[in-house]
């Protein structure tokens, strides 16, 4: 009788587990249920499409409300209200004027029909580079949090990428993204690499995201 009672208690247990709901804290495993980042340098807040960032040493905000993937509004703790764009390529727009520039690395030394990957389906196509000021106003570090990726998308891990670099020192983040794409063009993805020095020795974290065109 005992017996069976410690069996019906285990299982009731392991339901109740199951069942708890997933905590809000940001996670390396589970981006999609994120709602708050708290890391040594910055606080995040995520409220659907609009994110809300805290340098912890000034308390300067800053406020990203996206329209789309693309387009939204840049809002200073002042109030001040500027409209910021995203292109494909990682290039950030204020106000329709040019402020992080993406380009292509032209020193990638990727052997190209190396990346015909027998085993894979991936084919090379490009690597792009651009750099993000880790210190600084936070209108600064939210241009690079969104040159790096859409807010739909794992913004929390860039948060704290940024906030790790910071710790590391770094004054600046180092991002080159390699590029590849299907035979078919259907599926693109996208390796990024980010460093906390020039000579991309120090390696912070290597991130894959894979976009369906249609």
């Amino acid at each position: 009788m005992m017996k069976k009672f410690i069996i019906v208690l285990t299982s009731v247990m392991l339901f109740s587990i199951s069942i708890m709901p997933l905590s809000t804290y940001a996670t390396e495993g589970d981006v999609s249920t994120e709602t708050y980042y708290n890391g040594e340098n910055f606080t995040a807040t995520k409220d659907g499409n609009t994110l809300v960032i805290q340098d912890k040493q000034t308390s300067e905000t800053v406020t990203l409300e996206m329209k789309d993937d693309e387009n939204g509004v840049m809002t200073s703790e002042t109030g001040e209200t500027e409209h910021v764009h995203r292109d494909e390529e990682g290039n950030v727009y204020v106000n329709n004027k040019l402020e992080v520039a993406a380009e292509a690395d032209l020193e990638d030394t990727i052997d190209t029909p190396k990346l015909l990957l027998r085993a894979t389906k991936w084919i090379y196509v490009q690597t792009t580079k651009y750099n993000t000021s880790t210190q600084g106003n936070m209108r600064s570090i939210a241009l690079g949090i969104l040159s790096f990726m859409p807010i739909k998308g794992p913004i929390f891990g860039i948060v704290g990428i940024i906030d790790a670099a910071r710790s590391m020192g770094a004054k600046t983040l180092y991002v080159r993204v390699k590029q590849y794409r299907t035979s078919g063009y259907q599926f693109y993805k996208y390796d990024s690499y980010f460093y906390a020095n020039a000579s991309l020795t120090k390696l912070v974290k290597k991130i894959s995201e894979t976009k369906r065109m249609w």
